[in-house]
């Protein structure tokens, strides 16, 4: 195995930090370890095994067989697909989802691609979730400055949806016998995993869908209404991430390449 350390820069770590606090965002980091990974690196060079995924700083951990930590960080990565990541009891039921047919073009009612896949009714640890690296100013509309960041693609292009999720903290006011009252006196805090939709172009472009059927009807204006016909004759949302992937798909295909 090619063994390849990058330092992550302190000035962009301590950036991180700044636009995480400046969003709310919780400041407990969101850690994920997968027991299968096959990463291509931006020299050519492909790695493989056991990786830690830090969401905030976005870099890969992987252990060598000397002990020694390996540190990837998104200026060095492609792309990379992992396997094999433990279920969270802090995401929904159904989060757990393979969006192999979405990543391929499937969408709903095209007897062109099929018909996809249903959801899975039990949880896929072996499901193949797949990143990608692309500059992106963190949000942070008003900047010119753009750093590699990991990106999930659910999507086909060439317009992809892509996700990034992150730790938030959510209070709760739950009364005395835990039915909501109480005047503000029986506040409790839980921790939940938040998903943020981007739409990336076929120029790279990171598009952030804060408001997904807003933002998504505007890039795609002149389709708007064949979008929205198409969701309703569905049944899907715009904020269900794998209803939003075949909506992505169908919006896509009313596009002339």
């Amino acid at each position: 195995m090619i063994s390849i350390r990058f330092l992550f820069p302190a000035f962009l770590a301590a950036q991180l930090l700044s636009v995480s606090v400046a969003n709310g965002q919780s400041k407990r980091p969101l850690v994920q370890e997968f027991a299968g990974s096959t990463i291509l690196l931006t020299s050519g060079d492909t790695l493989r095994g056991p990786v830690t995924l830090r969401r905030d700083q976005d870099v890969l951990l992987m252990a060598q067989p000397d002990g020694t930590i390996t540190t990837l960080s998104a200026v060095s990565i492609n792309s990379f697909a992992v396997k094999g990541e433990e279920v969270d009891s802090r995401r929904g039921s159904g989060y757990y989802d393979n969006f192999y047919d979405a990543r391929n073009g499937y969408f709903y009612g095209n007897p062109m691609y099929g018909m996809p896949r249903q959801r899975p009714e039990t949880e896929d640890r072996n499901r193949v979730r797949v990143f990608r690296t692309f500059r992106w100013n963190r949000g942070n509309d008003y900047s010119d400055f753009k750093s590699p960041a990991f990106f999930e693609q659910l999507s086909n292009g060439p317009r992809m949806l892509l996700r990034r999720e992150s730790l938030v903290e959510r209070t709760m006011n739950t009364g005395p016998y835990g039915y909501g009252y109480g005047a503000g006196r029986y506040l409790s805090t839980y921790t939940q995993v938040k998903d943020d939709f981007y739409l990336a172009t076929p120029a790279g472009d990171i598009i952030p869908l804060r408001n997904p059927k807003k933002d998504l009807l505007a890039v795609f204006q002149g389709q708007s209404r064949q979008i929205e016909q198409y969701v309703r004759d569905n049944k899907l949302s715009f904020t269900v991430a794998r209803e939003l992937a075949f909506i992505v798909n169908y919006a896509n295909s009313l596009v002339k390449q």
